[in-house]
C-alpha cells in the first residue's frame, strides 16, 4: 500500500495553461482571461468615446438652435417694444387732439388751475342746460 515512490503532481483539467514567452517573467500563468477582459474593456471604452462624441455633437447642435431662438425671440421683443412706441393709445390719441386743439384757439398757454376753472365753468352750464329743459 504505502510506496515509497515519489507520487507526481496531476495535471489540472481543462484547458492547459498558456506558457510565458521568454522575457516575460518566466512564469507560466494563464494570460487567456486576462486579454479576453482587457479586449473588452478595450471595446468598452471606444464605444464610451463614440456615444460622448456622439453627445457632444448633439449638445452643439441643442446650443446652436438655443441660440437661434434665443435671437428670434429678441428681435421679436424689439419690434413689439417699436410698435408700442410708435403706436398710440386711444387716451394718448385723444390727449393730443384735446392739446392741438387747446393751442389753435390760443389757450395753449393754461395751467391745472385755469383748466379746473374751465371745467367747472363748463360743468354748470351743462346744469343750468339741463335744469333749464326740465322746466
Amino acid at each position: 500500500m504505502y510506496s515509497t515512490a515519489p507520487s507526481l503532481p496531476t495535471p489540472p483539467m481543462g484547458n492547459p495553461p498558456v506558457k510565458a514567452k521568454p522575457g516575460e517573467g518566466g512564469t507560466s500563468v494563464d494570460f487567456s482571461l486576462m486579454n479576453t477582459q482587457l479586449e473588452e474593456a478595450k471595446r468598452a471604452r471606444r464605444r464610451a468615446e463614440d456615444s460622448f462624441k456622439a453627445l457632444q455633437k448633439e449638445h452643439a447642435n441643442a446650443k446652436k438652435q438655443l441660440e437661434e431662438v434665443d435671437k428670434r425671440i429678441n428681435a421679436a421683443v424689439l419690434a413689439q417694444q417699436r410698435t408700442n412706441k410708435n403706436d398710440e393709445g386711444p387716451l394718448r390719441a385723444y390727449s393730443k387732439l384735446q392739446r392741438k386743439t387747446l393751442q389753435r384757439i390760443g389757450l395753449g398757454a393754461i395751467n391745472n388751475k385755469q383748466s379746473f376753472g374751465l371745467a367747472a365753468v363748463t360743468i354748470l352750464l351743462g346744469l343750468t342746460a339741463i335744469i333749464g329743459r326740465v322746466e
